[in-house]
């Protein structure tokens, strides 16, 4: 296996320490949002040569990936390794399917749209797996339609907005508000705001309401100076799931979703498509979100792991472009690295090993990615736990 380095995204909703201390890198004004591992054509890993991931494996596809996997999916890998650290609430998003991603793709190149314009960013869908890393908040979903009207009704501003998601139903009432003028979205919004903001600063509101997530977007909003988004009322709407650390959540094509806080990790199909309705600076499409959006209520669940024969922990979803397997290893421990899934992407989250082939050892942050049918030993020098990625079984199946 060979060390890989990740690429870190300095987007502005992230925390300044988690993924500095893990990877050992220097502190930096700028925040350290996501840690990218892949060959992504936006952020590909780097060898410790300095050379990019991505061109090494297109100088030999079927050597570095397996002829399956290039068969399957083509000359890149099929998904995309991720360590999130989110200090401010993300944009609302919805993914596209593969088909809905080819076709926007197509769509806005063949526009000429300015690529800050556009919502999709290559052909690929993005259903997409995390494992909190922390306690975790996330938007996921919508809620019932009686636990909706029962959250809205709390607030007397939100009179209007009761009678017009009952009337309206779910997707109606997204598509309104959306519509709103500025003006309208102040006078709703307003009265809670002043209600609630002495209540949210002494600490006097729990995080298991959707009103504290509503208040603490709304100060971040109202410290960048930007305009309340008709984003905040879908707070309410929607399912507010707290993830406690180790917990895993799947999130498929179509299901809104925003993270508010804590650090994860992701997995995803290779994919940086995004599309985005409110609570964020960048760009926005409501008519598209409105056609690739389940608009039925959910219940949202958490992923329970499937044993591995290997002593490791599966997390199985219905996607094929990737699966993640966990291993906690006791210190003296050794495991042989399985070989049966192609490319893999090994991630060290806590610890101390040393694989067989390297003199050196490596610790918590430290990545290494394994070629098809390789087989080296990772020697546990303390208590480790360490996740890999891969394509799912059922592509070798």
């Amino acid at each position: 296996m060979i060390e890989i380095k990740g690429v870190i995204k300095n987007y502005e909703w992230g925390g300044h320490h988690y993924i500095s201390m893990m990877t050992d890198s220097d502190l930096s004004d700028m925040p350290m949002a996501e840690l990218w591992l892949g060959d992504h054509k936006s952020g590909s890993s780097m060898l410790v040569d300095g050379s990019s991931l991505s061109k090494w494996i297109e100088a030999s596809p079927e050597y570095r990936l397996g002829k399956k996997l290039v068969q399957r999916f083509g000359t890149q890998l099929p998904y995309l390794f991720k360590i999130l650290d989110v200090k401010e609430p993300l944009s609302i998003q919805v993914h596209p399917t593969l088909e809905q991603a080819k076709q926007g793709f197509l769509r806005e190149h063949s526009l000429g749209i300015p690529v800050q314009l556009r919502s999709y960013m290559d052909e690929n869908h993005k259903p997409e797996l995390m494992l909190a890393l922390s306690d975790f908040y996330l938007l996921h979903g919508f809620r019932n339609v009686t636990e909706a009207l029962n959250e809205l009704s709390l607030f007397k501003s939100f009179d209007p907005l009761v009678r017009l998601y009952s009337d309206l139903g779910i997707q109606g009432f997204v598509s309104s508000i959306f519509a709103l003028p500025a003006d309208r979205i102040r006078s709703l919004l307003l009265p809670v705001i002043e209600q609630y903001r002495n209540a949210y600063h002494q600490n006097e509101i729990s995080k298991s309401e959707p009103l504290f997530w509503f208040m603490r977007s709304v100060e971040i909003i109202q410290k960048k100076a930007r305009p309340l988004d008709p984003g905040l009322i879908m707070i309410f709407i929607m399912n507010l799931m707290y993830v406690p650390k180790g917990g895993v959540v799947f999130q498929d094509a179509g299901v809104p979703h925003a993270y508010l806080e804590g650090q994860n990790l992701e997995l995803m199909a290779n994919s940086d498509n995004v599309v985005r309705c409110g609570l964020t600076p960048k760009h926005i499409d409501i008519q598209e979100l409105l056609a690739i959006t389940k608009f039925s209520p959910i219940v949202p669940k958490t992923l329970a792991g499937k044993p591995s024969l290997d002593g490791g922990l599966d997390y199985i979803v219905e996607s094929d472009d990737f699966q993640l397997r966990e291993y906690r290893l006791d210190k003296g421990q050794s495991l042989t690295t399985p070989d049966e899934l192609g490319a893999c992407i090994w991630f060290v989250l806590s610890g101390e090993i040393r694989l067989g082939n390297h003199h050196h050892y490596s610790r918590s942050g430290s990545a290494f990615y394994q070629r098809p049918e390789e087989v080296n030993v990772i020697h546990a020098t303390s208590d480790a736990l360490i996740y890999r990625a891969s394509v799912s079984a059922r592509v070798f199946s």
